[in-house]
């Protein structure tokens, strides 16, 4: 049943132009998929969006002494 349900989703996704790479960040449509990440050390970071799929660009980790 899971295969049938993942073909469906995969054929609506298909047919409305989804699936695939985002236009905007570029980011897998797969979660799953194996991403590079970078580490970067910064002061005051946010957490960041892409616009377009909602998929998160930016994630922040804050150690306990930093936290309010």
């Amino acid at each position: 049943m899971v295969s049938s349900l993942q073909a469906k989703v995969s054929r609506l996704e298909a047919a409305s132009g989804g699936g695939g790479e985002c236009p905007e960040c570029g980011g897998p449509d797969d979660p799953d998929d194996h991403t590079t990440y970078e580490l970067v050390w910064v002061d005051d970071a946010e957490e960041e969006w892409c616009e377009t799929c909602g998929r998160q660009t930016g994630i922040v980790i804050r150690w306990p002494e930093d936290l309010p």
